[in-house]
């Protein structure tokens, strides 16, 4: 499968070589488009698997535009500088680029960049989504505690009748044990 690329640029000249360079290492850029362009419905158009900003000095705006893009439109970002500083590198960073890269780039080089950047990318999205359902898992841990330590409170129940207690009308109802505990901890509060 061929990689589909999207050069947003603010220096043609550069960016003419820079698709050359990566036609040859073999992916396919779907356009390029100006910075000032509605990225969005070029995005949405387009569906590129990434994103190389080709920039002499990236500006704040463009950094803050680029962000706003990769969150609506999650993909690996590639930016391209002629400098670099650490504050830029990390506002970058912040904006949701996936490599930063100073230099003239090399054909021979392209490939392994854009490999790269989206192994780097799909990493990060997924210990992102382990990160998401682990918070989530521990939120319903938590409900289901003080679901059984409500229940244990009302009704006299151990520590286990509790759970028991959620158990057996999870599957009575055909819900999760969390389900049920947000119904015990809803009519507690509807009783308060």
């Amino acid at each position: 499968m061929t990689v589909k690329v999207l050069i947003v640029d603010a220096r043609p000249e550069r960016s003419r070589a820079l698709e050359q360079a990566l036609h040859e290492a073999g992916f396919d850029v779907v356009t390029r488009a100006d910075e000032h362009d509605d990225l969005y419905a070029i995005m949405t158009s387009v569906k590129p698997d990434a994103v190389i900003i080709d920039a002499a000095l990236p500006s704040r705006d463009t950094l803050e535009h680029m962000g706003q893009l990769g969150r609506r439109f999650p993909k690996p970002m590639i930016m391209l500088a002629e400098e670099e500083t650490p504050d830029l590198t990390r506002e970058a960073t912040s904006a949701g680029v996936s490599a930063y890269v100073v230099e003239d780039v090399q054909p021979a080089l392209v490939r392994s960049m854009v490999n790269v950047a989206i192994a780097s990318f799909e990493s990060h999205r997924a210990l992102k989504g382990e990160l998401t359902k682990t918070q989530t898992t521990l939120s319903q841990r938590r409900t289901i505690e003080r679901a059984k330590s409500q229940l244990m409170e009302t009704h006299a129940f151990s520590e286990d009748a509790a759970y028991q207690w959620l158990r057996k009308h999870a599957m009575n109802r055909r819900l999760t044990i969390h389900e049920v505990a947000q119904a015990v901890l809803a009519s507690d509060d509807d009783e308060s």
